[in-house]
């Protein structure tokens, strides 16, 4: 029964569709369900008979209502409406006019799109380099700085400002190890490389000019700090520069030898060149003082506690000091036998040894090395001096002796002068014989000072002559009168009075031909002729008796002060073989002219 019933009211139709059934109107069930309506209908359901009968009538009274409202309405809004009607149909062709222009964008957007990617494309290079300019814009002042590095380096180098030149070239070297694949870095480290090998040789220059220890060291301390030199070849560096501007000092010192042209005297040349050695061996202390004194105070002084310094360090210092001796000893060794004079030689040993005892206080001790210089000096200037005293007597004697070769016979005996004019002053020319020293006289100037002259030789002009030269070497021989050089001088001595009696035998044989060719003359030219021959035999006489054991005793005895015939033995200053048989030539001649002259005067 409960199953038929259910079914029975499944079959009754629902408010809804009875009304849509019932109405002259064709009202859709969808209408009829909207939740408006769905709700109005389960109102009416809800209501009373006598609610439900009088809902006709509220719902016309309401109609009325609304229906005056709206005539209301309309009539006082109507501009309003009116307003909206043609807002509605222009918003209607609005839309169709947008719907119009949508499509035509819809259209066109493809090739806008199309545009835009090309654009992107194109301008993609353009965004790059204005992001790089943008980016080199923002870092600016750090490029700036980066590119001024070699110019600000440069400016410190030739300022000679190099402690910044140095920080400035280190802080190129951390930029270029962190950027290592940069270019422009690595370009401006190539930049500030070639300003610090400036600084480098301008460091390296100083070493080699005018300067003085604190310059000097200051230049090798900023060569430490760069670190391209091993200490050794920094040192080896700071003498080469020294050495190089020691040199330089050396050669203006040879302006003092400009006056030399070969022509002048010979006194003013020895004058030139001592000048020339005095400002050479002043200009070389005063160098090789300020090296040595400079490379200890910078390379081998340590501080107390500290390494101490390389033995090569001091090998160099050894090195440059025996080269620099070498080189003064050599010029030593060329110029002082130019000097010869002793005096100079004297006043130039007292410098060098004041210069030689001074580096004795560093180690550079030479005083040895210059004696056998100033002795072989000494022994040559004083043989020269000799030599040249005996030329000049040679020379007088050639002057006076017969010229047959020149003039003709008959004029030849007045062509020359006779030996009593040549050898005799105007008192000892006026007395009847020419004077002669006694024994007792030899034995007198035998024990006389050895540095007066014997007075007879003022009766021989030419002998005196001779003399004078000789003792004016010797007066210059006693202040620089090695100990060493006496027998040599001895020896350059009896040379130089053998062959000065040598010379006067060979003018005796030449007056002898001379007087030959003049026999047959008067008695007056015979007179004469017996006249010059004692003139020639007491000049042989006196040259030999007086003239060289006094020269050998002043240089034996007044220069060296050992007695020719003294405790210290005649061996000593024994007279030269070539010497004594010269002498006992030329007294065998002086005899034989005085037997000559007896013969004559028996026969007369």
């Amino acid at each position: 029964m409960a199953d038929s019933s259910q079914s029975q009211d499944a079959d009754l139709p629902t408010l809804p569709d009875l009304l849509a059934s019932s109405s002259q109107d064709v009202l859709a069930a969808s209408y009829l369900t909207a939740p408006d309506a769905s709700s109005y209908l389960a109102r009416l359901t809800a209501l009373s008979l006598h609610e439900l009968e009088s809902e006709p009538t509220e719902l016309a009274s309401s109609s009325a209502q609304l229906t005056n409202a709206l005539t209301t309405l309309c009539y006082t809004s109507y501009p309003t409406f009116l307003s909206l009607h043609a807002t509605t149909s222009t918003l209607s062709s609005s839309l169709d006019a947008l719907s119009n222009s949508l499509s035509s964008l819809l259209s066109a957007l493809p090739n806008l799109e199309t545009g835009a990617r090309v654009f992107a494309q194109e301008s993609r290079s353009l965004l790059a380099s204005r992001r790089k300019a943008a980016l080199v814009l923002e870092h600016h002042d750090k490029l700036h700085d980066v590119l001024s590095l070699p110019l600000l380096l440069e400016t410190s180098v030739r300022n000679h400002n190099y402690a910044d030149a140095l920080l400035l070239a280190q802080h190129a070297s951390v930029l270029a190890s962190r950027f290592p694949s940069n270019p422009l870095v690595q370009s401006v480290k190539a930049d500030c490389d070639a300003r610090i090998h400036s600084m480098l040789a301008q460091l390296l220059r100083v070493l080699h000019e005018q300067a003085k220890l604190p310059a000097l060291f200051r230049a090798v301390g900023f060569l430490r700090k760069m670190d391209v030199l091993t200490e050794q070849e920094l040192a080896l560096a700071f003498l080469s520069g020294r050495s190089g501007y020691l040199d330089g000092t050396l050669r203006a010192v040879e302006v003092e030898r400009k006056g030399l042209d070969g022509e002048g005297s010979i006194e003013r040349e020895r004058d030139i060149q001592a000048r020339y050695l005095k400002r050479y061996v002043d200009a070389w202390r005063e160098g090789v003082h300020d090296v040595v004194t400079q490379y200890t105070a910078i390379f081998l002084d340590r501080p107390q506690g500290t390494k101490p310094a390389p033995s090569e360090l001091h090998i160099l210092l050894t090195t440059f000091t025996t080269v620099r001796v070498r080189a003064l000893l050599d010029i030593l060794r060329e110029t002082l036998p130019l000097v010869a004079d002793p005096s100079l030689l004297s006043s130039l040993l007292t410098q060098l040894t004041y210069c030689a005892t001074s580096f004795a206080r560093v180690g550079m001790d030479f005083r040895a090395a210059l004696g056998p210089l100033f002795i072989t000096a000494v022994l040559k200037g004083i043989t020269r001096e000799f030599e040249e005293a005996t030329d000049a007597w040679s020379k007088s004697l050639s002057a006076s002796s017969a010229p047959q070769a020149r003039a003709r016979p008959r004029s030849a005996s007045s062509a020359r002068k006779r030996p009593t004019q040549l050898f005799l002053s105007p008192s000892a020319a006026s007395a009847s014989t020419p004077p002669i020293p006694t024994p007792a006289q030899l034995s007198a100037i035998a024990s006389g000072p050895p540095n007066a002259p014997p007075p007879v030789l003022a009766s021989y002009p030419p002998l005196g002559v001779y003399t004078n030269a000789l003792l004016t070497a010797l007066n210059g021989l006693r202040l620089l009168a090695p100990s060493e050089l006496l027998h040599d001088l001895l020896r350059a001595l009896d040379s130089a009075l053998s062959r000065g009696a040598a010379e006067l035998s060979e003018y005796a044989r030449a007056a002898v031909v001379v007087e030959a060719k003049s026999n047959g003359a008067t008695t007056a030219s015979v007179e004469e002729a017996r006249r010059d021959r004692e003139v020639v035999g007491a000049v042989r006489a006196v040259y030999a008796r007086v003239f060289v054991p006094f020269m050998r005793r002043a240089l034996a005895e007044g220069v060296y002060g050992v007695k020719v015939d003294g405790t210290l033995g005649e061996a000593e200053v024994a007279v030269g073989g070539e010497l004594a048989r010269t002498l006992k030539e030329l007294e065998a001649e002086t005899q034989e002219s005085g037997d000559e002259d007896e013969n004559v005067d028996g026969e007369e």
